[in-house]
């Protein structure tokens, strides 16, 4: 569930962030009515928290704007605000608010989320789990309980039927009974999904059992359990377990998947899509050393932009972005899969080229810098000089010699006129 935070003032937008977070809701934060309302329209949110002032309208003003919409008129509205006048509160009421903190009120508002978060658990939450038990008078009520919450429940008496099913389907939450039918009990499908060597062996896991045993409980949280209940089940308690179980799986999931592109977002030039430097220089030794191991051909293409500078001072910046930006589509429709396009320095750009020689990658320099000649880009003349370099055997330093053989390449280039491929011949 996810909040948002209509505040103008950023120092208490971290404080109600926190405050809210501490009751159970993610949040987002924006300064005006504007901006929130445009944002209610393309994402939903379970909760919206107001200021009684903003830059562009004022609380009672939002609300009326809020209702108006019927995609968002069913949003609850909270209004946070330092004026206790009656009459200033009722009209607040009247435009749609649903409820009014003060300002200071900061422990309430968490505890207004806190049970907020309780009612709407069984309609928001989702995923799906293995549930493991043999048939039981409270197997019925505890997949009753579940799909009533919102979640889908595959259920299996046997230890067996239910492993197959985990390793063919993607599960949130595997719910296990330490005495199953079949071969295997619920110790011992803990130990098979531990084992995997796929990204499932990571789903939580949750065992129950009528035996009230600790040193049980340490050998099964040894083996990878992350939480243990014991029977009776108390509904409750057991939604509680499952919910923050499967809330931290997709958290943790979001965290890493958010790592990746942030990753992705640091290995790539912002204005090209192109691969960087840093990129370049920090992945072609590694490809260039497995491919010496297999005696495979890699070539290296460096293309420098002719007079670039002086371009910028004549034609401007941005018609040296948009040159920039129709040379990385013609660099990326000139390579495979495999190989890596990268924007090397402000005008400069290098193709690493897997299995293709150095007869190949003139090929490609010379059909590349024919495309850069014909761009004309808003009837500007564009040039770019080429150099082409192939992985000697005899090298001692891979990629550093490589790149020093390229460049050497684009400098007789430029040396000999500009607008022309050399290849670099040892």
């Amino acid at each position: 569930m996810e909040g948002l935070i209509v505040e103008p003032s950023r120092t208490y937008q971290k404080l109600l962030s926190t405050a809210i977070e501490s009751g159970g809701l993610g949040t987002k934060q924006v300064s005006t009515g504007s901006e929130a309302l445009l944002l209610l329209r393309k994402q939903p949110f379970d909760l919206v928290f107001i200021a009684t002032h903003l830059q562009d309208m004022d609380g009672p003003m939002f609300s009326s704007q809020l209702r108006a919409d019927s995609r968002t008129r069913q949003i609850p509205l909270v209004m946070i605000t330092a004026n206790d006048d009656k009459q200033f509160q009722d009209e607040a009421f009247s435009a749609g608010v649903t409820e009014i903190f003060s300002k200071h009120e900061l422990d309430k508002i968490t505890s207004y989320t806190v049970q907020f978060s309780r009612k709407r658990c069984c309609k928001t939450m989702s995923g799906r789990i293995l549930y493991l038990e043999n048939n039981s008078p409270t197997t019925g009520a505890v997949i009753s309980l579940l799909t009533d919450c919102g979640y889908t429940v595959d259920h299996f008496s046997n230890g067996e039927e239910g492993l197959h099913a985990f390793q063919g389907n993607d599960y949130d939450l595997v719910l296990a009974d330490t005495l199953l039918k079949g071969r295997l009990n619920g110790q011992a499908i803990v130990k098979a999904i531990r084992s995997l060597e796929s990204e499932q062996k990571d789903v939580p896991l949750l065992v129950f059992s009528v035996l009230d045993d600790v040193t049980r409980k340490v050998e099964l949280l040894r083996s990878g359990v992350n939480d243990y209940v014991s029977k009776p089940l108390i509904q409750e308690e057991l939604l509680a377990r499952i919910n923050t179980l499967i809330s931290n799986k997709k958290l943790s999931s979001k965290a890493i998947t958010q790592q990746a592109q942030m990753h992705e977002l640091a290995m790539k030039d912002p204005l090209t899509g192109l691969y960087n430097r840093h990129f370049l220089l920090e992945t072609a030794p590694s490809k260039l050393s497995e491919a010496a191991r297999h005696s495979i051909p890699c070539s290296l293409i460096m293309i420098d932009i002719d007079q670039f500078k002086l371009f910028n001072e004549k034609f401007g910046l941005a018609s040296g972005d948009r040159v920039l930006k129709e040379i990385a589509a013609i660099l990326t429709g000139s390579i495979r899969r495999e190989d890596i396009a990268a924007r090397y320095g402000e005008e400069e750009f290098a193709l690493l080229l897997l299995h293709c020689d150095i007869s190949g990658a003139a090929m490609i320099a010379g059909k590349i810098r024919q495309s850069i000649e014909n761009l004309q880009s808003s009837r500007i003349d564009v040039t770019a000089s080429l150099g082409v370099a192939e992985l000697q055997s005899t090298s001692c330093n891979g990629f550093a010699d490589l790149l020093k053989a390229a460049t050497e390449a684009v400098n007789r280039s430029k040396s000999t006129g500009c607008n022309q491929v050399f290849v670099y011949r040892p």
